[in-house]
C-alpha cells in the first residue's frame, strides 16, 4: 500500500476455499484461498508454483467434490514461502464469473463497493445474450 491508500483494482475478501492447480507441462499443486478478488487469490500451500507458471486452477466453492466451483487459467504473479499468488487470465466455463462474484459480494466487508467496482470495470460488463453486440 502506498501512503495508507488500497492500490488494488478490485475488492478483496479473506476466504479459505479448497483450490487446485494444474500446471501447463505437468505437474500439480493443492491448497486453500486465504484471500480472492475478480483478479485472482493467494493460495496457500506447502509446496509453492514459482513465478510466471501458467496453471489452470479449480477453487471448490462448496467442497472438494462439489457442483459450485470456479475455472480459470491463471498465472503465478509472486512465490512466497507458504503459498504464491495468482492473476486470472481467463475464467473458464458459464458459471465460474457468477460464483466469484458471488463469493464477493457475500464476504465483502463493503458489498455495494464491490457491486461499483464490477460494474465500473469495462471488461466485466454482463453480456445479455438475446441483444446484439454492442457496435
Amino acid at each position: 500500500m502506498l501512503g495508507g491508500m488500497n492500490q488494488r483494482e478490485f475488492t478483496r475478501v479473506r476466504t479459505s476455499i479448497p483450490i487446485d492447480c494444474v500446471v501447463q507441462g505437468g505437474g500439480s499443486v493443492s491448497g486453500s484461498t486465504r484471500d480472492v478478488s475478480l483478479n485472482g487469490c493467494f493460495v496457500a500451500c506447502e509446496h509453492p508454483l514459482p513465478d510466471d507458471a501458467r496453471c489452470q486452477v479449480t477453487m471448490h466453492i462448496d467442497g472438494r467434490g462439489g457442483a459450485v466451483r470456479v475455472l480459470a487459467n491463471a498465472e503465478v504473479i509472486r512465490a512466497r514461502t507458504g503459498g504464491f499468488a495468482l492473476h486470472f487470465l481467463e475464467l473458464l466455463e458459464v458459471d465460474s464469473y457468477e460464483h466469484l462474484r458471488n463469493l464477493i459480494l457475500y464476504n465483502a466487508e463493503d458489498p455495494n463497493q464491490a457491486e461499483q467496482e464490477f460494474d465500473s470495470h469495462l471488461g466485466l460488463k454482463r453480456v445479455d445474450p438475446t441483444q446484439p453486440p454492442p457496435r
